[in-house]
């Protein structure tokens, strides 16, 4: 090769992008909150479990819905279920509003984290969030999620689980990722607590607790990435 065909062909080159950064990115995660930052959440209305899980059991029926109006009725349940002791927080902004959940081939993938144990631990264990373990993911079986449950698990086997999830979802179009038991918000940032939390303390939260944010990490569908975060979002810790 003289050298004019081999300075073309390195200018080719170099003017190829590589496929890291031509490979579509996932979505940005859309958070919905039981509660509102700073209050508790309810683990037993009239039905036996959290209100918001009753919410989620009462919508997923309904799908097909837009995000806009999955949204909607989450917010009119959640709050209907607790009596007005749950006002959900919903994602501001929508990348799109009339995007629809449910539709006719479209691939669905959930994974629903829930800690209802907590004889190790400091905190009372959760009657209603066991009872949520049972109906969460048989109703979003019946949506047309394929549902993988992950209850009561240690630390370590529960990043494995969203490890594999982020796996999974990659091929799916929607992802959502329920999360139940003991949570708290502390410096701003919201945890979701296992089941062994030695005691109240803070200095745990790096062993024993996961926080949303790198839970929400795990949904990686093309399409949409839901976490529903059932738990408190009151901080024990304050001021520690």
């Amino acid at each position: 090769m003289n050298r004019r065909a081999f300075l073309a062909t390195l200018a080719a080159s170099a003017a190829a992008p590589a496929f890291a950064q031509t490979a579509p990115s996932s979505p940005a995660p859309l958070l919905y909150y039981a509660g509102q930052a700073g209050r508790l959440t309810s683990d037993r209305d009239r039905q036996g479990g959290n209100p918001f899980a009753s919410a989620l059991c009462d919508v997923l029926p309904e799908l097909p819905l837009t995000l806009e109006t999955f949204g909607a009725r989450m917010a009119l349940a959640n709050s209907l279920h607790s009596r007005g002791w749950q006002n959900i927080q919903m994602p501001r902004k929508l990348p799109d509003p009339k995007s629809k959940l449910g539709v006719e081939g479209q691939s669905r993938r959930a994974l629903v984290l829930i800690n209802a144990d907590y004889s190790k631990s400091e905190a009372y264990s959760l009657p209603g969030a066991k009872f949520d373990a049972r109906r969460v993911p048989a109703a979003l079986q019946v949506a047309g999620f394929e549902t993988t449950l992950v209850l009561d698990a240690t630390v370590d086997a529960a990043r494995a689980a969203l490890d594999a999830f982020a796996t999974h979802s990659a091929s799916a179009d929607v992802a959502l990722i329920y999360v139940g038991g003991h949570g708290l918000q502390h410096k701003r940032t919201v945890y979701w607590m296992m089941g062994d939390y030695p005691e109240r303390d803070s200095k745990w939260l790096a062993t024993h607790a996961i926080s949303l944010d790198e839970i929400a990490g795990a949904g990686t569908a093309r399409q949409a990435n839901l976490v529903l975060y059932a738990s408190c979002r009151d901080d024990p810790f304050k001021g520690k």
